[in-house]
């Protein structure tokens, strides 16, 4: 099947995750997905099969290569925009402004990375909906690459896996790492997660969550005064105490604090932050502010009515791959080979692929050529999804 074909079959199943369901995968939908992909991947001779959330599959070598080439996507989307019903269509990007409808438009004016994409054919949204390049761009181009290898001949052991809930950061909660891990030889493991293909990310933010419960007290405001307490307003007080380090006013190595969601009433509010950075000792001094404002709240009130709950979601995968560098020479040396120009860039955000990196599988990220995730705006570069399934299908004949 044509790789445009598949990225667009696979867009058309709503795969939204769900950061507060209790339930793996998170969504329903999202197993629909995988376990087509099952089918598909048998269809092509793959050894496949669907499990706790995951699909997997496995090719030995047709050539006694001993190494194995491990490659990774995920299949759900963001919630920060709807992934249902999603109206694709292809444009030839020109360097015009791309009208998505009567209120949404792309424009180099406004994203100037779009400059990069001029004369190739983009495929782009009404501007309702996200379009899910984050990451079934990923999914489409590792069916490609099975698709092509298996007809051509001459390829390595591959293990492949879509993972199910990566957007909210349970992507390997139930991955089966013994299964993948499995090889004789070398193990070549990365995942491909978004951003253009010259990007080549391994190293993530350290990243931790933060939940934040507040208590009121709810009286009927017409006899409420000294006795009313509203938990949304003592929650802004919060908020105001927090470091000002936001992502619409940081970028490169710059860490940043990120309010996702806050519900509430009068007598109750809940509030859900990321924390992201680069450095351990940064991210260290965000989580020491929430428990500085949770007390100055506290004792402003006089009352405990501020609790704050952090966890970690996971680390900087470079703290691993930088002592397992035989992931990152393979890329370079394939790109310098293919004359494609290759910028080693941190992702300030986080792939499936930190996480295995600290379950003992080195596993650094490769760009499909989306861009402008989780939002109606989002767009994904045809070209370059092809160029990447050649880089990969290169990497395939350097491993022995």
């Amino acid at each position: 099947m044509d790789i445009v074909k598949r990225f667009l079959k696979y867009v058309s199943y709503e795969t939204t995750s769900d950061e507060f369901s209790k339930t793996k995968p998170s969504t329903q939908s999202q197993v629909v997905l995988l376990k087509e992909l099952v089918e598909e991947l048998k269809e092509l001779g793959v050894d496949a099969f669907y499990k706790d959330g995951y699909t997997y599959g496995k090719v030995k070598s047709d050539c006694a290569k001993n190494d194995t080439l491990f490659l990774m996507a995920h299949v759900d989307t963001s919630s920060d925009a709807s992934g249902k019903d999603i109206k694709a269509r292809i444009v030839h990007f020109t360097g015009e402004d791309i009208i998505l409808n009567d209120k949404k438009k792309l424009s180099i004016d406004e994203f100037p990375l779009m400059k990069y994409h001029l004369n190739h054919d983009l495929i782009v949204t009404d501007g309702t909906t996200l379009l899910g390049a984050d990451d079934k761009a990923g999914v489409a181009i590792i069916m490609d690459v099975l698709e092509k290898a298996l007809k051509k001949g001459g390829y390595p052991n591959i293990t492949i896996c879509f993972s199910s809930d990566e957007e909210i950061g349970r992507g390997t909660e139930n991955i089966d790492i013994d299964y993948i891990k499995e090889t004789n030889g070398k193990m070549y493991a990365y995942t491909l997660d978004g951003g253009c293909i010259q990007a080549f990310q391994n190293e993530t933010f350290n990243a931790k969550q933060a939940k934040v419960e507040i208590d009121g007290v709810s009286i009927h405001p017409s006899m409420g005064k000294n006795k009313l307490i509203n938990s949304q307003e003592v929650f802004m007080k919060f908020h105001s105490l927090l470091p000002l380090n936001r992502p619409e006013n940081t970028e490169g190595r710059e860490g940043f604090i990120h309010l996702t969601n806050t519900t509430g009433i009068t007598e109750h509010s809940t509030s859900i932050y990321i924390l992201r950075s680069f450095e351990s000792c940064e991210l260290e001094r965000f989580e020491n502010s929430f428990y500085h404002a949770r007390d100055e709240i506290n004792k402003l009130y006089n009352k405990e009515l501020v609790n704050v709950f952090i966890k970690d979601q996971y680390r900087n995968m470079y703290d691993i791959i930088k002592n397992n560098h035989h992931v990152v020479d393979l890329v370079h040396e394939v790109y310098k080979e293919l004359d494609i120009n290759l910028v080693d860039v941190p992702i300030r955000g986080g792939t499936d692929g930190a996480l295995l990196s600290y379950l003992g599988l080195p596993c650094p990220n490769l760009g499909t050529g989306g861009d402008n995730f989780h939002g109606v705006l989002e767009y994904l570069d045809i070209d370059e999804m092809k160029m990447m399934t050649n880089i990969i299908s290169k990497m395939m004949e350097h491993l022995k």
